[in-house]
């Protein structure tokens, strides 16, 4: 998840959230967040793209993961929602992990910023 540590995704208007994102790093697809707003209650997936190194060390994307996770515990709060997805040890593994942990920050018009939380007990990552 190192990856997603800063994406920039393109957003709609700050008056309604309730869209599905595209989020880039390295100037390719990273990640989709798809928010939605029914009166309030906030809820949505998320689901990555894999990205990979070639000749030369230059990214390539890769393919759309197969699944998206669901939100959990979503909370907005003015121009940040925080919340966190399921996760696994490791890749493939049904052993589950702790949660991550996300933080977006709507920026401005048409843009936020994703962070992934790293520790309990360090801010969210910028």
């Amino acid at each position: 998840m190192a990856l997603l540590a800063a994406a920039v995704i393109p957003a709609c208007a700050e008056s309604s959230l309730a869209e599905t994102w595209e989020g880039r790093e390295s100037g390719l697809p990273s990640v989709g967040l798809t928010i939605r707003n029914d009166n309030g209650w906030i809820s949505g997936g998320i689901g990555y793209h894999i990205q990979t190194r070639g000749a030369a060390s230059r990214w390539h994307p890769g393919q759309k993961t197969a699944y998206t996770v669901p939100l959990l515990s979503p909370k907005l709060e003015g121009v940040v929602l925080t919340f966190e997805t399921i996760h696994h040890k490791k890749n493939g593994s049904p052993e589950p992990g702790p949660n991550d942990k996300y933080r977006v920050n709507f920026t401005k018009a048409k843009k936020a910023r994703l962070y992934v939380r790293r520790d309990e007990t360090k801010e969210f990552d910028s």
